[in-house]
Parts: C-alpha cells; sequence; structure tokens
C-alpha cells in the first residue's frame, strides 16, 4: 500500500510540474497577444497559366500592435506541381520569409517574400500577397481556404478582399491576438 501511495504523490508532483499547453484559438481572448497563422495544405495556387495542384506551408507571426501587420517574422514555402506544363520546373518551388502578417477574426493576410526560386516567372525579392481563412477544425465545419497572388516586392499586407478557395487536405490555424 506504501509503495502505491509513493506512485500517486510522485505522478502528481510530476504532473503539476509540466507546464500547460497554450490555448490558442483563431479568436481574442486565448491565447498569445500576436497574430499568427500556421499550417500546411494541399490545394490550388492559382497562376497566370491556371489553376495548379499545389502545398503551401506557412508560419508566421505579426507584432503589430495597430494592425498594420509589420513586424512580423516566419517562414513559408509552396510547392505547385505544374506537370511540366509549357517547360516549367515540376514542382516550382518558392520559399522565404514571411515580412507582414495581419489577423482579424478568421482570416490573415500576409506578405511573403521570395528568398528561393527555381523559376524566372517569380523571381527574388518578389512577394506572395496571400489570405487564409481559418473555418476551425470540427467535422461539421466547413473548409478551411486560401488564395494568393504574386506581386512586386513590398512590405504591407493590405486587407485586399480576394476570394479564398477552399483547401483539399490538411489545416490553417490564425490566431487574431491583438
Amino acid at each position: 500500500m506504501r509503495k502505491y501511495f509513493g506512485g500517486i504523490v510522485l505522478a502528481l508532483a510530476i504532473a503539476a510540474l509540466v507546464p500547460g499547453t497554450a490555448l490558442a484559438t483563431h479568436s481574442n481572448g486565448q491565447g498569445p497577444d500576436k497574430d499568427f497563422r500556421v499550417g500546411t495544405h494541399k490545394g490550388f495556387c492559382p497562376t497566370p497559366f491556371g489553376s495548379f495542384p499545389c502545398q503551401v506551408h506557412v508560419n508566421g507571426q505579426g507584432f503589430s500592435a495597430t494592425g498594420t501587420g509589420v513586424p512580423a517574422r516566419g517562414h513559408w514555402y509552396i510547392r505547385i506541381f505544374t506537370g511540366g506544363f509549357l517547360g516549367l520546373p515540376d514542382p516550382v518551388e518558392l520559399s522565404g520569409e514571411v515580412v507582414c502578417l495581419t489577423t482579424v477574426g478568421n482570416d490573415t493576410w500576409s506578405r511573403l517574400r521570395i528568398d528561393q526560386t527555381n523559376t524566372g516567372l517569380a523571381p527574388v525579392g518578389f512577394t506572395v500577397q496571400d489570405r487564409a481563412t481559418d473555418n476551425g477544425e470540427g467535422a461539421n465545419d466547413p473548409e478551411d481556404g486560401s488564395t494568393g497572388f504574386l506581386s512586386p516586392p513590398g512590405t504591407t499586407c493590405p486587407q485586399i478582399p480576394i476570394t479564398v478557395s477552399p483547401i483539399e487536405q490538411g489545416n490553417i490555424t490564425n490566431h487574431d491576438g491583438i
């Protein structure tokens, strides 16, 4: 009996020392006091040559107290599976730093600077302006959505009212922290 009591006391002591997980949601009130977007998803990416299957990953945070999205930090990548259309690489691979990120409600707008590319059609220094919608994770929730487009260099992420396309697989988690 003493052994069991000692084991229970030890288990409770360990449980008390382990920090709890942060509650991060896409609504104000819980979680960190910064905006963020995390997640990887598959879907279709719009290009000047039509929409192609793609994989998108964004892990970014915005620290603006005024909602401008600057300063921001993080990384991202996009793989666009062209099937060799018009001699394009398959996949087209773009990646770089998150330079602007702002979240309002369950929508995040971000500006993603291209630091690495394997095509001259999306040159280093250009950006992708992106909007992502987090619709929750429940079985009855609608699909999350995302879209983006190539832009010249810049560091702002205006809340452009572009329509998002439902993602095919994966998850987007946005958090409006400010």
